[in-house]
């Protein structure tokens, strides 16, 4: 699925066994007269967004509330408008004594049991999206471990998916006896869509259910979990070393960000007067991080300014990126990957990516470019609305892509993209 869709999220609040649904007002630019949950486009991070939502539009606090669904991105085509969105749903509980205060986007409100909706006037795909998250289950170690790694803009993504397998688990651990499949999947499925964007996390999932199916009847999704992270681990040390050989014949490279398998790549390409160079990376400036890690374990490395990324491109033999996620077509990664990697191309000069087959999104995953707001990145910002921190690049502007395999083939993408569509990670 492509970018064009328009990215929103959809936050039901629960008390009971009944949601809170809102009539959208006439002054709202779109369905007015509609019934709906609390909605808003994606402006920074899909959770943020929807907690955004919840205080803005039922001035709800984040003390007033208590996660309890995250679901799969549900594609919503309305024909009819022209109109084509990608919902992020998620559910709350409200806490005791908490009280809905709504706005001017809101004719009026009320309760309903989740099967009154059928009966109402909704929004586009207002149904689907609360199947994807009701009713809720899980206890409140998962749900505070997932929102966390939902909300983390500190750490990559093979870090905050060894924190959400480690949420899953735990939860699965806690509730061995009394977890069913139909509970499990759910579960797996809330993993999946904690950090949509980053592709680990889809294809770990996908991993699972495969493993699971496999499984049949008894199985022991603690030592499945416990496999998968052992197995990302080895990936992430062979891809290093992949991206270090690959290395071996040139002198200065171009980086940006913060990749802990492009840093490790180069601590075993560098020697003598061997050079790096590194785009500061803003909003959080990670290349400064790295830049300053690096020259600590001996290596020759400068930063730059972003606005410099294609000046300092024309300066070295070699580009050397990390990945975030990996469609049939692109490579996703932090913004700036796009522009190094194009001028790198039109100038003849080698363009590398380090990563691992388990950044590879299932077939049907929406490619999903995750914003970051100021106010994400620091608790002192004011600005709430946010921008794309990632960009895509065509697979076929690089000169290799590496993973634990070696060099990533088209063949060999496509088998692995066949393999994890081979599972119901969309919900039917």
């Amino acid at each position: 699925m492509s970018v064009e869709w328009v990215p929103v999220v959809t936050a039901f609040a629960y008390r009971g066994d009944k949601i809170v649904l809102i009539k959208r007002s006439k002054k709202v630019g779109t369905y007015p007269g509609s019934w709906a949950a609390f909605s808003g486009y994606v402006e920074r991070l899909p959770l943020n967004q929807a907690r955004t939502e919840l205080l803005e539009e039922a001035g709800l606090l984040i003390g007033h509330t208590h996660l309890r669904g995250i679901g799969i991105p549900v594609p919503v085509d309305d024909q009819e408008a022209g109109r084509k969105w990608l919902v992020f749903p998620f559910l709350f509980e409200l806490a005791d004594g908490a009280e809905i205060k709504t706005d001017w986007e809101t004719a009026e409100w009320d309760w309903f049991a989740p099967q009154d909706i059928a009966g109402l006037k909704t929004v586009p795909g207002l149904q689907k999206a609360l199947d994807s998250v009701w009713p809720p289950f899980g206890d409140q170690e998962f749900w505070a471990g997932l929102e966390a790694v939902a909300g983390d803009t500190d750490h990559g993504a093979t870090e905050l998916a060894r924190r959400g397998l480690a949420a899953l688990g735990g939860y699965v651990q806690a509730n061995d006896l009394k977890l069913d499949r139909v509970i499990l999947l759910r579960a797996i499925r809330a993993f999946a869509a904690c950090r949509p964007a980053m592709g680990v996390f889809p294809d770990l999932a996908a991993r699972l259910l495969l493993a699971v199916e496999r499984e049949g009847g008894e199985f022991d999704l603690d030592a499945l979990i416990t496999e998968l992270l052992s197995a990302v681990e080895d990936a992430t040390d062979l891809s290093v070393a992949s991206g270090a050989d690959c290395l071996a014949q040139h002198e200065r490279l171009f980086t940006l960000s913060y990749s802990e398998a492009v840093r490790d790549a180069i601590l075993q390409w560098h020697k003598g007067d061997r050079e790096v160079i590194i785009a500061e990376s803003a909003p959080k400036k990670e290349g400064i991080q790295l830049s300053e890690y690096l020259c600590e374990h001996g290596v020759n490395a400068r930063t730059i300014s972003d606005s410099d990324i294609e000046a300092a491109v024309g300066e070295v033999d070699a580009v050397l990126v990390g990945c975030d996620a990996l469609t049939s077509s692109h490579l996703m990664n932090k913004i700036g990957t796009n522009q190094a990697v194009m001028k790198a191309k039109e100038a003849g000069i080698a363009a590398y990516a380090v990563a691992q087959t388990f950044k590879v999104l299932p077939p049907d995953w929406p490619v999903f470019l995750e914003p970051q707001a100021p106010a994400d990145l620091d608790k002192l910002a004011r600005e709430e609305k946010g921008s794309p921190v990632f960009d895509l690049t065509p697979l076929d502007a690089f000169t290799a892509i590496y993973t634990e395999e070696g060099r990533l083939t088209k063949k060999r993408l496509a088998e692995i993209q066949s393999e994890l569509a081979s599972v119901e990670l969309q919900p039917t």
